[in-house]
């Protein structure tokens, strides 16, 4: 007959976590869009001893792939109960609820996040649960996406690295700009107006060259709400990049320009004024992804995208990439 273990053996095995007190967290849903909540709950169930608990917490962390390696780092640590007692089986559901920030960066292949949840047990081995999470971009930001890739964009696999000034996003074309456009680049902020992208519009120039045209472009979220209008509004800033460009460059001599490429498609000056200020006074703190990028540059400068981190040292904001500054490799302003 099995002999039954006795209590103070019992607290002895929990100090190693057997026998202990679990948790789980449970969320509604595996993903969430950039400023949305995240709801669930966290199931508690106590071991073969009562235990006292001195914090429940969840870390959101944040990892980034990067020249070969993974750097992990805090994103946000959620305090959700302290200092309570979970008796032997007991069974507690607590509620849990997150906002995500909107400076966060979004998922992306190379950007992946994980909650962490920890129970913090007095005088015992620490309980823990791991749960990926997948952060959407907010509705703004996506109908910008979707707006590119009725021109024809599509993401690049390497799209939504971490920059010094945010989470950069790549586009390369596939149909009516392909052989006149390399890529579209941009960071975004989005605004109680709209979303403000950064844009640098790489335009092929000459045999085998290309320039780096910069524009600013604010799409408010009534004209994204018409993917037509948001599609157009891309649509002539590309295109007067590529004009301004070609000034430079008889770019409309192209080998793979034809008559019915967007270069033909409107003379010069039937473009719309683009707005784009040298001294618009947005600061890359507020840009989507600008969190990673002021945590990046401050911990891991030194071995962590070192072909562009040297910026910040620099003290570059967004004045100096207006000015011409190294931000984007002295691109064209339009």
């Amino acid at each position: 007959m099995k002999k039954e273990r006795g209590p103070m053996w019992k607290k002895f095995l929990s100090k190693f976590g057997i026998g202990a007190a679990k948790v789980d967290l449970v969320l509604h849903r595996p993903h969430v869009r950039l400023g949305e909540t995240l709801e669930g709950e966290f199931l508690l169930e106590g071991g073969s001893v009562a235990q006292h608990i001195r914090n429940l917490d969840v870390v959101l962390q944040l990892e980034v792939h990067a020249e070969g390696k993974a750097y992990r780092r805090t994103a946000a640590v959620i305090p959700v109960a302290s200092s309570f007692t979970i008796q032997p089986g007991e069974r507690k559901v607590l509620p849990f609820s997150y906002a995500l920030p909107l400076h966060l960066p979004i998922s992306r292949p190379t950007v992946r996040y994980t909650f962490v949840t920890r129970l913090d047990i007095a005088d015992g081995a620490d309980a823990y649960d791991q749960d990926a999470i997948h952060i959407l971009p907010p509705t703004a930001l996506e109908q910008v996406f979707s707006a590119l890739a009725a021109l024809g964009f599509r993401e690049k696999a390497t799209s939504g690295s971490i920059t010094p000034h945010g989470q950069e996003f790549s586009f390369f074309p596939t149909s009516e700009f392909q052989g006149i456009v390399q890529e579209v680049e941009f960071f975004a902020l989005v605004e109680g107006e709209g979303v403000r992208l950064y844009m640098e519009i790489d335009v092929r120039h000459g045999f085998g060259g290309e320039r780096e045209m910069k524009r600013e472009l604010l799409i408010t979220h009534e004209q994204l709400r018409d993917s037509a209008t948001a599609a157009r509004l891309l649509r002539e800033a590309i295109e007067e990049a590529v004009w301004a460009a070609g000034a430079f460059g008889q770019l409309s001599g192209h080998p793979l320009a034809t008559p019915h490429s967007p270069i033909y498609s409107h003379p010069v000056g039937h473009y719309p004024p683009v707005h784009h200020s040298h001294h618009g006074g947005h600061g890359w703190a507020g840009a989507i992804g600008g969190f990673a990028a002021g945590m990046l540059a401050g911990m891991v400068a030194e071995e962590l995208l070192d072909d562009v981190i040297d910026d910040v040292a620099d003290g570059l904001d967004v004045d100096d990439w207006f000015d011409g500054g190294d931000g984007f490799d002295g691109g064209d302003w339009l």
